[in-house]
């Protein structure tokens, strides 16, 4: 038997109150972040199904099952279907959702776009409020909190099923958990965290199942399991089909992964596991699969006929027919298609602040309106300074906080900002924005104003006082010249430092920037050879499952790298060199938020972090990022809001039930 929850979502009331706070079904506000889609009418010429009167199903599905090709709709339903509450009204079946990805690693809107499909899963009107308040059931019917958060246990809706019609059960989310998420040969460096116990990365935790009920239970309180649940973490996969693809389930694999060119299961395992390159593996998304990533030209998916969420009028969802995404090879060729009316909704890429005049003026032509898109991050751009370089001269002079300072006050952002950023954004250090719950104004706003007095007392006070003929500060004799990467990914970046050398060089500090490929740049940081280098910043998380606290603490070897790279690894437990005092004492303070389930406990613990941040200083802020921006076709933008949360965290623009959107017209491709 199970005990009794102490915290429980669910219910089978479908008002809208109910859709938002954790009920049967989900409050679509519709996300305009995505571009998938063409609108053909049914009927058309080319075959896709008709906009006629709304029943059950789509008209091509109710055709199916007058000609015995499928069971009628009610038997393809859960007994508790979710019910998702349209974001402004019912729509119509029919049409061709078209958008575009840029080359094939711009699968994460693929992703996003039209498989977020979480155990559970974001409101629509997401704020990042700490806490679980913001989570309600999506594939779980409910989900309850256990034993001070030692246990998590989710109902699963009776009789839903995969894209091929076979069952959703237990057995597909202890498959996940048990043989591949603990399995070694798949996770040679170590377990994902998300599957151990909190204060023990190499003791798993356990899944337990009772009929239609599943728990993943610890040994202690696990804080941010569910937020990142609701982060698109897979929890389940169709067992069934992925069965033959693991040596537990199939003593004739070996055959398999030779007559696939493959050298070990493992290779074959990971080919067939990517949803959205393999057509033949099932799915719970509002559309599955007709061709996949590397089969074309074109990523194409039709409605799943299993699709297991309905309208308030009980019609089964998804309202479009088929998504094309094209697969375009630069942002150019996305931002003509645009232009020319060719995309039915898009967002990410194209979307800067350069691009935005271009855009705008198009509108009417392309037949679209803009939606506003919240920034992903804090920061446009965040310069980190290498404290601990192998090179001792190097290291005195980025280890000075006076330094950095200096620097600080002598770049002139507004100049930046007019210039590069076209006036949309605001000067801000690396820190939160206001609405954080841990928000420190302090360390947002220190040393932003430009001054060249401050500026040369800072570096005077730095002790690089000495200059050589041509008014450059000098270091053990020799001129300080600050070796910046950029990633070429980063226009703004590569532009906004033509004026940043010309304030630096004011005060007598020599700069030399270095554009580099990403795979480069990544090298070059993570090697430990990055004196200073650029980026966006990330938000603070006080439920650590995205991985940005390494901007504000050094606890990712990854992103620290840029500030401090032996001190995450020391946190790591891969470098013996330990870090000061003050920068032990806030990974101290990590870890205990990290372990902390209570969220107000934990909120109080970021405030110490973000303290110890504000006197390190690690980073020098150039300013907020400005407001993104997305499109959508004027008979595709009834249910697509006009705000959509951009924030990494928040899988845009999954939460807004994408399979809510419809055409009000139909026309030609």
């Amino acid at each position: 038997m199970f005990p009794h929850a102490s915290k429980s979502r669910g219910t089978n009331t479908i008002s809208r109150r109910s859709l938002l706070l954790g009920g049967t079904g989900l409050a679509a506000v519709t996300l305009a972040g995505c571009s998938f889609f063409e609108t053909d009418p049914a009927g058309s010429d080319d075959g896709v199904g008709s906009t006629g009167p709304k029943g059950p199903e789509a008209p091509s599905l109710a055709a199916q099952v007058e000609a015995g090709e499928l069971p009628p709709v009610e038997e393809r339903l859960p007994s508790n279907p979710l019910v998702v509450e349209p974001h402004a009204e019912i729509g119509q079946y029919g049409g061709t959702w078209r958008s575009a990805i840029v080359t094939e690693e711009d699968r994460t809107w693929l992703t996003q776009a039209i498989g977020y499909e979480p155990l559970i899963r974001w409101i629509p009107e997401w704020t990042g409020a700490p806490g679980t308040s913001e989570i309600i059931p999506n594939i779980a019917e409910k989900f309850e909190e256990l034993e001070g958060g030692k246990v998590f246990q989710f109902t699963l809706r009776e009789g839903m099923k995969w894209s091929d019609g076979e069952p959703l059960t237990a057995e597909d989310f202890r498959f996940r958990f048990e043989d591949i998420g603990l399995n070694p040969e798949l996770h040679p460096g170590g377990f994902y965290g998300l599957f151990t116990n909190p204060n023990d990365e190499d003791k798993p935790g356990r899944f337990e199942s009772d009929g239609n009920v599943i728990r993943y239970v610890f040994d202690e309180p696990k804080p941010g399991f569910l937020e990142e649940l609701a982060a698109n973490r897979d929890m389940c996969i169709p067992k069934h089909y992925l069965q033959q693809f693991h040596p537990d389930h199939n003593p004739d694999l070996d055959a398999l992964v030779e007559e696939a060119g493959f050298t070990d299961w493992t290779q074959l395992w990971e080919a067939k596991n990517e949803p959205f390159t393999n057509v033949e593996m099932p799915s719970l998304h509002p559309w599955k699969l007709t061709a996949a990533l590397g089969d074309g030209s074109y990523v194409t998916a039709e409605r799943n006929p299993y699709y297991w969420k309905v309208d308030p009028d009980g019609s089964q969802l998804p309202y479009v027919d088929s998504i094309r995404c094209e697969i375009v090879q630069d942002i150019e060729v996305e931002l003509l298609k645009i232009t020319n009316g060719e995309l039915d909704m898009q967002m990410r890429n194209f979307a800067t602040v350069r691009n935005l005049p271009v855009v705008a003026d198009a509108r009417e032509r392309g037949d679209y309106r803009m939606f506003t898109v919240g920034p992903q991050s804090p920061n446009a751009m965040v310069i980190g300074f290498n404290q601990t370089m192998d090179d001792a001269r190097l290291r005195s002079i980025y280890s000075n906080r006076d330094f950095r300072v200096g620097l600080s006050y002598a770049m002139n952002r507004d100049r930046i900002i007019e210039t590069v950023y076209a006036g949309q954004t605001k000067p801000w250090q690396c820190a939160p924005r206001e609405e954080h719950p841990a928000y420190n104004e302090e360390l947002a706003t220190q040393y932003l104003e430009y001054s060249v007095d401050k500026a040369n007392e800072a570096l005077d006070a730095s002790g690089f006082t000495e200059r050589d003929g041509d008014g450059f500060r000098m270091a053990e004799g020799k001129r300080i010249t600050v070796t910046v990467l950029v990633p070429s990914t980063f226009p703004d970046h590569i532009d906004a430092f033509e004026l940043i050398k010309q304030d630096w060089a004011e005060v007598g500090v020599d700069t030399n920037v270095s554009v580099l490929a990403e795979t480069l740049y990544w090298e070059r940081v993570e090697a430990n050879l990055a004196e200073a280098s650029t980026w966006t910043s990330g938000g603070f998380e006080i439920r650590a499952t995205q991985g940005s606290n390494h901007y504000y603490v050094p606890s990712n070897p990854r992103g620290a790298s840029r500030y401090g790279n032996k001190w995450a690894l020391w946190y790591r437990g891969e470098l013996s060199e330990e870090p000061p005092a003050e920068v032990k004492r806030q990974l101290e303070l990590f870890d205990q938020m990290r372990n902390t389930y209570d969220s107000d406990e934990a909120t109080a613990l970021a405030v110490e972090i973000l303290e110890i941040t504000k006197e390190q200083f690690y980073y020098i802020g150039v300013c907020t990022e400005a407001d993104g921006y997305g499109i959508v076709k004027n008979d595709f933008a009834t249910n697509v809001p006009e705000f959509i949360p951009g924030s990494n965290g928040y899988q845009p623009p999954g939460p807004t039930n994408p399979e809510q959107y419809f055409f009000t017209t139909a026309s030609d491709a």
